[in-house]
């Protein structure tokens, strides 16, 4: 079972439709049966960070810097998450979107 690196896939996109797209893939792949749960655990674990009040880097301490530390754990654990998931499995969604 081979592992698939998210930038080789995406390496023709520009950063904001590289972006778009892994999120919709990572959308994709959370209602795949033959993706473990354990893996989706990863996505789901950081959107609820996303929502939740709590941060590592609190807004009030350095304006604007507690909403990029947000995105941060959503883009890496976003980017976790395809690299865990088989390749092939990547592979289908990313072509039949």
């Amino acid at each position: 079972m081979s592992r698939l690196r998210p930038d080789r896939l995406f390496r023709d996109l520009g950063w904001w439709q590289r972006i778009l797209v892994e999120g919709r893939l990572c959308w994709r792949l959370l209602w795949d049966r033959r993706v473990a749960f354990y893996l989706k655990l990863i996505p789901m674990a950081a959107v609820i960070y996303f929502i939740s009040p709590y941060d590592l880097i609190p807004d009030f301490i350095i304006p604007g810097i507690g909403q990029v530390d947000d995105f941060l754990v959503l883009f890496l654990a976003g980017r976790l998450f395809l690299r865990l998931i088989p390749a092939e499995i990547v592979r289908e969604h990313f072509a039949a979107m």
